[in-house]
């Protein structure tokens, strides 16, 4: 008897050890516009708020992560083949990744995070498998601070890809909010990083009281050399993206992208729980950030009020 019990229970654990192997692991596939500490910190959010619903990698979820090393073209080839491997869900970071997912990925649910909006970058009849956080490009509040911190601007510098939609947007909106306080705007074009050097140089040519970045992945992924040739000339640069500060910008004001990311994620969570996409739908991003860089604005010739320095949510010394 016992060993027709030791028999059983050996038959027993191997069933089940091969049910458990034959379970279908939830396939999401993400992409990742390029590799830079500002979307990492969004892409962990992301992946705290699966882990901490319980959708761990490897266990009920297989994650197959992407990032396109800011090919624009890469994204499209990258989300082909996620079509073609049919995964259960797409997660993209970045603008241009959601706008490809909106008009590559069929059928499959799609979640965006660091994007825009599809109304805000123009695009029409987004699908119904489309949901996702975006930012409102709050352009009052930021010009607001650049006055508050500098007085007087009458002329801009402002370096941006117009191959990237969100940059497209932001300089458009960032432009007309310019023009209604009288300040003249100097557009230069930057198609990689390899254009910063001598965009930043034609701008400060112009006479400009500053330089403003905005939600422009390449011009980010340069934003070193910029604020160095910048701190040359004593002229402070302004961003739309906090976290840019650590790379030498004077002062930024925007989204928190690892709770922006956090927040995507849960948008995933419930999906993954059940949820239609047009059941938990695009959402603005409602928490936003100051941050300075004491250091890159005394090196940019610019004395930051104590009047920001009191709203500040970060400051680097």
């Amino acid at each position: 008897m016992n060993r027709i019990l030791s028999v059983f229970s050996i038959a027993l654990i191997i069933l089940m050890s091969s049910c458990q192997q034959g379970e279908k692991k939830i396939t999401i596939g993400y992409v990742q516009i390029s590799p830079d500490p500002v979307l990492d910190a969004a892409r962990d959010g992301v992946f705290k708020a699966l882990r901490d619903s319980g959708f761990i990698d490897g266990q009920k979820i297989k994650i197959l992560e992407k990032n396109a090393q800011s090919d624009l073209s890469m994204i499209t080839m990258i989300l082909q083949s996620f079509q073609s491997q049919n995964v259960d869900m797409v997660i993209t970071n970045g603008t241009p990744c959601m706008n490809a997912a909106a008009q590559t990925i069929k059928g499959i649910p799609v979640v965006f995070t660091v994007a825009f909006s599809p109304e805000q970058i123009g695009l029409k009849n987004p699908p119904a498998t489309l949901t996702g956080i975006f930012d409102e490009l709050r352009v009052k509040e930021i010009v607001d601070l650049m006055l508050e911190c500098k007085p007087g601007i009458k002329r801009i510098g402002f370096p941006y890809n117009n191959a990237e939609p969100n940059a497209e947007y932001s300089a458009k909106m960032l432009d007309k909010e310019f023009a209604a306080r009288g300040i003249e705007v100097i557009h230069a074009t930057v198609n990689s990083t390899n254009d910063i050097l001598q965009s930043t140089q034609y701008l400060i040519g112009k006479q400009i009281d500053a330089l403003v970045a905005a939600a422009d992945n390449t011009v980010y992924l340069g934003l070193n050399a910029l604020t160095k040739i910048a701190a040359e000339h004593k002229i402070p640069v302004f961003v739309t993206d906090p976290m840019q500060v650590d790379k030498g910008a004077a002062v930024g004001i925007g989204a928190d992208y690892s709770d922006w990311g956090y927040q995507s994620g849960l948008k995933a969570v419930e999906i993954l729980r059940g949820k239609k996409p047009s059941e938990t739908p695009i959402a603005a991003m409602k928490k936003y950030q100051i941050a300075i860089n004491q250091k890159a604005a005394a090196a940019q010739g610019l004395v930051i009020p104590q009047s920001v320095v009191a709203r500040a949510d970060k400051i680097v010394q």
